[in-house]
């Protein structure tokens, strides 16, 4: 074996170190070229998880919007069949959560309108309310029936038709009674009249012929009433005598006049004369019937039951007393299919 120079070993060396060193290089690139994929793919990996959250994030905020949207559109609906303070109220609650800029605009609009709605629907209680207390108020009946023409939304016909069954109640009401006062202050201003029995005189004159002789005979009876009784007596001494009688007691009198006078001259005349007058007067006095006594009985009845009566001694005071009633029973209770007051005369 052929002996290598110092010179040969020296370049084999360095060959060999190259060749180790190429080696070296090379599993290094390899090593660097696996890092960097692998640091590629968890790049990648994070990149989608975040992609996916976010997605998820935004498919449960539509979701969330979707269901919002959902509850606002179910408490609209209510408030509009029945609007009040309380719905309204829910509805902005349920809208001030929503996201979605455009359908909250919308959904604002709508609120907007069912508050128009409710300020009708209260300003219409508040008017019949009103004309309740003050039935014979031709102004007050004028604003009641025009608030309750304004109230023009479908969804408000039966609160129209309440409110409209209420007004004619209390129209109907006020109309018997302002005839129900005139009559009987017409009926008032008769019982003070007094009806007096007034007597019946009855005079009675008879008087007979003259006879041809000279004789005249007449007598005289006069009835009448009083309390006093009067009797003369007096004797005539020329040639004749004359008598007479007055009798006056109660309520059926007699007086009686009876006269004889003889003269003479040959002849006699003789006066007889009667002469009644009656009057019956039970007693003598003017007696006056007693007067009845009218009282007046303001009553209000619920559902056909008469639930307030009291009876006092004016059809004003009676009409004021119902009419007090029937405003508190209208105002408590609103669930009566009828209420309904009145005043009538009744005897004390």
């Amino acid at each position: 074996m052929k002996k290598l120079t110092k010179k040969q070993m020296i370049a084999t060396g360095a060959v060999v170190i190259l060749g180790i060193g190429g080696i070296t290089v090379g599993v290094v690139n390899h090593n660097q070229n696996v890092q960097a994929q692998q640091l590629a793919k968890t790049k990648a990996h994070e990149a989608k998880v975040k992609a996916d959250k976010k997605a998820k994030a935004e498919q449960l905020a539509k979701e969330k919007e979707a269901a919002q949207q959902k509850q606002v559109a179910t408490l609209l609906a209510t408030a509009t069949a029945n609007p009040s303070d309380n719905s309204i109220k829910a509805v902005n609650d349920a809208i001030a959560k929503l996201t979605d800029q455009k359908a909250k605009a919308k959904d604002n609009e709508l609120v907007k309108a069912l508050n128009a709605r409710l300020s009708l629907i209260k300003k219409a209680e508040a008017a019949v309310k009103d004309y309740q207390g003050h039935a014979t108020d031709a102004n007050k009946q004028k604003v009641a029936q025009e608030a309750i023409n304004n109230l023009k939304d479908k969804n408000d016909q039966d609160v129209k038709s309440q409110l409209q069954k209420l007004f004619d109640e209390s129209n109907k009401q006020a109309q018997e009674a302002a005839k129900s006062a005139q009559a009987n202050q017409k009926a008032s201003s008769t019982t003070g009249t007094n009806n007096k029995a007034k007597s019946t005189d009855t005079q009675t004159n008879d008087t007979p012929a003259v006879a041809e002789s000279g004789t005249n005979n007449q007598a005289t009876s006069n009835v009448n009433s009083g309390n006093n009784t009067y009797v003369p007596n007096t004797p005539n001494t020329g040639g004749g005598s004359n008598t007479a009688s007055n009798g006056n007691s109660g309520g059926s009198a007699s007086n009686s006049n009876t006269g004889s006078n003889t003269s003479n001259n040959n002849g006699s005349n003789s006066n007889s004369g009667g002469n009644s007058n009656s009057n019956g007067n039970n007693g003598g006095g003017n007696t006056t019937p007693p007067t009845p006594t009218t009282k007046y009985l303001g009553w209000v009845s619920v559902d056909g039951v008469v639930k307030y009566s009291q009876t006092f001694g004016t059809a004003g005071e009676a009409q004021q007393y119902a009419l007090s009633m029937y405003r508190q029973e209208g105002a408590s209770n609103w669930d009566a299919n009828d209420i309904s007051w009145g005043v009538r005369p009744v005897q004390g």
